[in-house]
C-alpha cells in the first residue's frame, strides 16, 4: 500500500453518495477508495448494490449527491476524453466490418480516420486475438469476439482510464476467462488504469491488483483487498496457494451481505 500511495492517483472518490430521486432511498452512502495511475481495480458486491451507478459516476454521466469525484485532481462534471468505457454488450453496428466498428468512434469524432489509426487498428485487433476478422461483420463472429472488438474498440482511443462494466457478463465461463487473459495482455503491453465491475469473484481475484467489496444498500466500501499474486497471471494463477484464500475472503464479505438481506 505505501508503494501505491506513492503513484499518481488516477481517481479520488471522496465520500460519494447517490440516489434517483432527491427523496428516495440512497443507493451509495459515503463512499471513498483512491485508485493510482495504472492499477486493475476490481469492483464486486451484492446484486443491486450501485457498482454500475459508481462506474457512471466516474465516467461522468451521472453526478453524485454529495462528495466529490476527482480524475487527476479535477472534478469530473463531464464525460471526459481520456476516459473510455466498455459496457456489458460491445453494441456493434451490424452494417460495418469490424474494421469499421473499432474506427468508428474516431471517425465520428473527428470525420476521418488517418491510415496510421488503421493501422493500430490492426495492430490492437491482432494482439485480441482477432487477426483476420477485419473484414467481417458483427454477425459472423461468435460473442465472444464481438466483445473483444467491443475492447479494443475502447482500446483504441487510448484513454488513460478504461471503465469496464461487466463487459464479459453474457459469456459462458470458458470464454470469459480466456477473455480475461486477452484483456490483461492487451493491458500490460497499453497500461492503463481500469476500473472494473464483476459479479465473478474469480475473475476479480484472476484479474486485478485490488478488489473493492461493496456492501449492500446503500452502499459503502466493505474492504479493500489487495491481491498480491505475482504477475503475468496465468492458468497457473488459478493453482497458486494464495489464490483460493483470496477468494474465499471476497466471498465471506459477499455472502455476508447477502445473508443479511
Amino acid at each position: 500500500m505505501e508503494k501505491q500511495a506513492l503513484q499518481q492517483a488516477s481517481i479520488e472518490l471522496a465520500a460519494i453518495s447517490h440516489r434517483f430521486e432527491p427523496a428516495g432511498d440512497w443507493v451509495i452512502k459515503g463512499l471513498s477508495s483512491t485508485i493510482s495511475q495504472h492499477e486493475f481495480v476490481a469492483v464486486v458486491g451484492p446484486s443491486g448494490c450501485g457498482k454500475s451507478t459508481l462506474l457512471r459516476m466516474i465516467a461522468g454521466l451521472l453526478s453524485p449527491a454529495d462528495g466529490a469525484v476527482e480524475v487527476y485532481g479535477h472534478a469530473v462534471t463531464a464525460p471526459r476524453d481520456d476516459v473510455g468505457i466498455v459496457f456489458q454488450k460491445p453494441t456493434l453496428l451490424p452494417w460495418l466490418t469490424v474494421l469499421d466498428n473499432v474506427t468508428f468512434p474516431l471517425k465520428h469524432k473527428y470525420g476521418r480516420v488517418s491510415k496510421a489509426e488503421s493501422e493500430q487498428a490492426s495492430v490492437l485487433l491482432k494482439r485480441a486475438g482477432l487477426d483476420g476478422v477485419a473484414q467481417r461483420y458483427p454477425h459472423q463472429l461468435s460473442g465472444g469476439m464481438q466483445q473483444r472488438v467491443g475492447i479494443v474498440r475502447a482500446m483504441l482511443l487510448n484513454p488513460d482510464i478504461l471503465l469496464m462494466d461487466e463487459p464479459f457478463s453474457a459469456l459462458d465461463a470458458l470464454t470469459r476467462e480466456r477473455i480475461g487473459f486477452d484483456l490483461l495482455d492487451l493491458w500490460q503491453q497499453q497500461p492503463k488504469t481500469v476500473v472494473f465491475i464483476t459479479h465473478s469473484i474469480s475473475e476479480a481475484v484472476l484479474l486485478a491488483d485490488r478488489v473493492v467489496v461493496m456492501s449492500a444498500r446503500p452502499s459503502s466500501v466493505v474492504e479493500d483487498i489487495v491481491i498480491d499474486l505475482p504477475r503475468p497471471r496465468s492458468q497457473q494463477t488459478l493453482q497458486h496457494p494464495d489464490f483460493a484464500a483470496l477468494t474465499a475472503r471476497v466471498r465471506t464479505h459477499i455472502y455476508a451481505q447477502v445473508s443479511a438481506d
